[in-house]
């Protein structure tokens, strides 16, 4: 909805209760929060923790666009890559669901592609 400034203490409350509540989703979307609200140093070390067991294309989109606020553009672009990769491991209905991240993630990577 894009509400993240208050999103964020709902996420913090669901966080510190279970930091794997849905397979370490509500942990990267409270980075993906602080991130977006400019809380760069806030969003780093929970996004270290959600990618390092979270693999879903919506943890993958996040985190590169967030090393793109960071200007980490070759980390951001690796990221992505692997954003992409995981789309040819997924059954054809999990893409078909994850289908926004994936185009977000080709949209994203050309904006990190140097010309």
């Amino acid at each position: 909805m894009g509400d993240y400034a208050n999103a964020i203490p709902d996420l913090e409350f669901v966080v510190h209760k279970d930091p794997k509540f849905d397979y370490y989703r509500a942990t990267g979307l409270l980075a993906d929060a602080y991130a977006r609200t400019g809380q760069l140093e806030r969003a780093t070390p929970y996004f270290a923790e959600a990618t390092q067991f979270s693999t879903t294309p919506e943890t993958l989109y996040n985190y590169a666009n967030f090393l793109r606020l960071q200007n980490r553009a070759e980390e951001a672009r690796e990221w992505t890559q692997k954003l992409l990769a995981k789309k040819r491991t997924l059954p054809r209905y999990m893409q078909r669901v994850e289908r926004p991240w994936f185009r977000k993630g080709k949209t994203l990577l050309k904006e990190l592609t140097p010309a």
